[in-house]
């Protein structure tokens, strides 16, 4: 019986050595496994020789701003740093870009940015015509427009004296003027602007009364408005659009596409199985299989792609999973209070959708 009890208690002590070990290394964002800096010519290579991952970004409340230091912060900030802790080991490894949406395809194919999350929704036409790859949408988005009311509170839209001011070359555009050339809507004039900054401050000025891109961009950018808001409404056209927003990499070199797409993908199962920032180094060890896949990185696969064997833990324990990153930035956690809608797990009732880590 002693020796029983001698038995059990040794293996005691060392499963407790082992959640220890796990605990110090979910407290430690430091990289345990240090990188390899290669000389293939891939994107990671690159990057790993730079020290840094060049993100582009579009600035929008919410999704990418600066803090008043001076630090980009946001969604999308947020998720070019999950894909730094995943390549680099750091988090904070990041050279965020700020580009306008004519600059981002041009961006990439030069090598200026090694990938932008700049809110640009996947389409054909984007697709096929440009030399780039799109990673797996990251926020589901559907349009909107803001209005001006009238003096007699009615909305322009339902009078039919609206002047929509929309970004020219957008989906949003494309949408309110395939509808309008079916003469649905007499009244109702597109005003086609060369930016969203500018077609959000022709709307501040009141050159027009109403203005129509994605609903999240509108609800995030209006909320900050100096002056009077009264009269202000925020509503959905009467046009099923919707638009999902997805990384963007150039596409000569597929694996690091693949490094972009398995990233994303983590932050998604992370949140669907129930692994954060806090409880991943414990679960690194206690759970379920596909749980212990997923932090465990599967290093024999993540280096065919060229990422490091902790890639996944490291991402998750530094930024957090993908409903963390949501909720802290646009969501109940911020001061925009998004609602989750289609950025939901699948077995929630949402769009997010992981392939099996295995």
């Amino acid at each position: 019986m002693k020796q029983v009890i001698r038995q059990w208690g040794c293996a005691a002590l060392v499963w407790i050595g082992v959640l220890a070990n796990g605990a110090a290394l979910a407290a430690d964002p430091q990289p345990p496994f240090p990188a390899q800096a290669k000389d293939d010519g891939s994107v990671i290579s690159e990057i790993e020789r730079r020290g840094a991952l060049r993100c582009g970004v579009s600035y929008n409340p919410g999704f990418a701003a600066n803090d008043k230091a001076g630090r980009p912060i946001g969604f999308m900030v947020d998720l070019c740093r999950a894909l730094a802790a995943a390549v680099l080991g750091r988090a904070d490894a990041v050279e965020v870009r700020r580009l306008s949406k004519p600059q981002e395809f041009a961006a990439l194919t030069a090598g200026d940015v090694d990938v932008s999350f700049a809110q640009t929704s996947w389409t054909l036409a984007r697709d096929a015509g440009n030399p780039v790859d799109f990673g797996p949408p990251v926020f589901h988005d559907e349009q909107g427009i803001a209005v001006w009311k009238r003096p007699d509170g009615r909305s322009p839209l339902e009078v039919g004296d609206a002047t929509i001011c929309t970004p020219v070359g957008s989906t949003s555009f494309a949408n309110l003027d395939a509808y309008l050339a079916r003469k649905e809507r007499p009244g109702w004039t597109l005003r086609p602007v060369a930016t969203w900054p500018d077609a959000l401050q022709a709307f501040i000025g009141r050159e027009c009364n109403a203005l129509s891109t994605d609903r999240s961009l509108l609800v995030t950018a209006l909320r900050g408005l100096e002056g009077n808001r009264d009269g202000l409404l925020v509503t959905t056209p009467p046009i099923p659009a919707r638009e999902a927003v997805a990384p963007v990499a150039s596409n000569r070199d597929r694996l690091w596409l693949s490094a972009i797409r398995w990233t994303m993908f983590a932050l998604f199962l992370a949140e669907d199985a129930g692994v954060t920032g806090e409880n991943a180094g414990f679960l690194r060890i206690t759970g379920n299989s596909e749980v212990q896949r997923l932090l465990s990185g599967l290093p024999n696969e993540a280096r065919k792609i060229g990422l490091r064997p902790d890639w996944a833990y490291q991402a998750i324990v530094q930024v957090g999973n993908y409903g963390e990153i949501f909720e802290r930035n646009i969501g109940s956690r911020s001061p925009f209070g998004l609602e989750r809608g289609s950025n939901r797990p699948w077995t929630q009732g949402g769009l997010l959708f992981a392939p099996v880590f295995q």
